[in-house]
């Protein structure tokens, strides 16, 4: 088995809508640290190339996967012989402070969340799509024998689940170490948690952690660092950091690339086998919430959180609440927008099966809960990469429909569908 890897800026030279927040108006003033497609192409002599794209983003829609999709088709021959049959695997890093304005807001359940989102801009995602497609193509036609050293261990001082600090969530971390015969050496590392470290007031693009960690090895020890998210979609930085600042981004980088240094045992032994298959599954949707009754939610979660800050309540008491009034915030608004909703009942989605010599890593499209990813993980020698191909956005767990939590009411899909499609996966493996 052959690897090729390549990497390009992404970067706009100029001020863009910046997605992960509901911040009116947030506009980029500036570049703290670049934005980055990095592809992997791996190929052989029998199997149809398998190409993975890692790209420094909040997630990526129906609008850019197609447009990366006929991009391959423009590849010269001699890199990608078949584009068509290649395997395509699409990972966004889930930065909050990346480029907006890239994802389709024209109609549907995404027009009103303009301000999380950013206005359309088809200059941007031909900018994006562009360079991807140029670092695929670079990728391709640099494929050498390659090794590979495979290492699992746990992290701590990163990611916790968010709604509650002591709720049980996925600390493990995963490195895959390719050492090509030409030496250069490429890691792609894997853990779960919200690249939040910096909030809704920085108005500067960054990768935040991981932009941080490949800042560092990148040209010191790698070739090329990537980082693919995991099941963070209860998982974040909430309880651990200390402020929102880019200086903390770099303590955390401390503790990620303290943990891989840790994980750098055994010997590299040949890349074998590498295959990815899709499998379709039908999920129940959430109906549309009743204007009323959302309106009445939201007065009881305001008044809930107003309460609580004049009695001088704990700071995670204030910070779930104001959590529940987000929630509610989004219940209502999509109560209002219920006529663009999708109509039918159920929603297909698509789950890949990647097989990495020994390894095996769902590659799912939603935001997952942790929780729900560790019911297969106690059971099955199996790893999670998320946010994948077309973000369906959250997957939450049943407790947090119970609790009324914001991810749930966020989610499009219905009450019970987390632990039903971990059921479904189950049966693949």
């Amino acid at each position: 088995m052959k690897l090729g890897f390549a990497r390009r800026d992404i970067t706009p030279g100029f001020p863009v809508p910046m997605a992960g927040y509901s911040v009116k108006d947030r506009i980029s003033r500036g570049v703290h640290d670049r934005l980055y497609a990095r592809a992997f192409v791996f190929n052989d002599a029998i199997s149809e190339p398998l190409i993975l794209l890692q790209l420094d983003l909040l997630e990526v829609d129906k609008v850019c996967m197609e447009k990366i999709r006929q991009g391959l088709t423009t590849i010269p021959k001699e890199g990608l012989a078949n584009p068509a049959n290649a395997s395509l695997l699409v990972c966004a890093t889930h930065t909050h402070s990346g480029v907006g304005g890239i994802y389709d807001t024209e109609e549907g359940l995404k027009r009103e969340f303009l301000s999380l989102l950013g206005e359309n801009n088809p200059a941007l995602v031909e900018l994006i799509v562009g360079q991807s497609i140029e670092a695929i193509a670079e990728a391709a036609g640099n494929c050498l024998e390659t090794t590979v050293r495979i290492n699992r261990g746990k992290i701590d001082g990163v990611g916790l689940n968010r709604r509650r600090a002591d709720i049980h969530c996925d600390n493990s971390i995963l490195t895959f170490e390719f050492m090509r015969s030409d030496q250069k050496k490429i890691l792609l590392y894997k853990l779960s948690c919200h690249p939040t470290v910096l909030n809704g007031k920085n108005l500067l693009l960054s990768a935040d952690f991981p932009g941080a960690v490949a800042g560092k090895l990148e040209g010191c020890g790698y070739d090329m660092v990537a980082f693919i998210n995991g099941p963070a979609g209860d998982m974040s930085t909430r309880y651990t950091r200390r402020e929102s600042s880019f200086s903390e981004c770099e303590r955390y980088a401390a503790i990620i690339i303290g943990a891989i240094k840790d994980l750098n045992k055994g010997s590299f032994e040949p890349l074998e086998k590498i295959e990815l298959h899709y499998y379709s599954h039908s999920l129940r949707l959430a109906k549309s919430p009743d204007p009323k009754a959302a309106m009445e939610n939201l007065q009881k979660a305001e008044q809930n959180l107003v309460e609580l800050k004049n009695n001088n309540a704990s700071p995670s008491e204030i910070r779930k609440a104001e959590s529940l009034v987000e929630g509610a915030q989004v219940n209502l608004i999509k109560s209002k927008y219920a006529g663009n909703s999708e109509t039918a009942e159920e929603k297909t989605v698509q789950t890949g099966i990647l097989k990495l010599n020994d390894s095996t890593i769902v590659c799912s499209p939603f935001e997952l809960f942790s929780s729900l990813a560790l019911i297969l993980k106690k059971t099955k020698q199996i790893e999670f990469f998320c946010y994948a191909n077309e973000h369906e956005g959250y997957l939450a767990d049943t407790d947090a429909w119970d609790n009324l939590d914001y991810e749930a009411l966020f989610s499009n899909f219905a009450y019970g569908e987390g632990e039903h499609y971990i059921e479904l996966v189950s049966a693949l493996l």
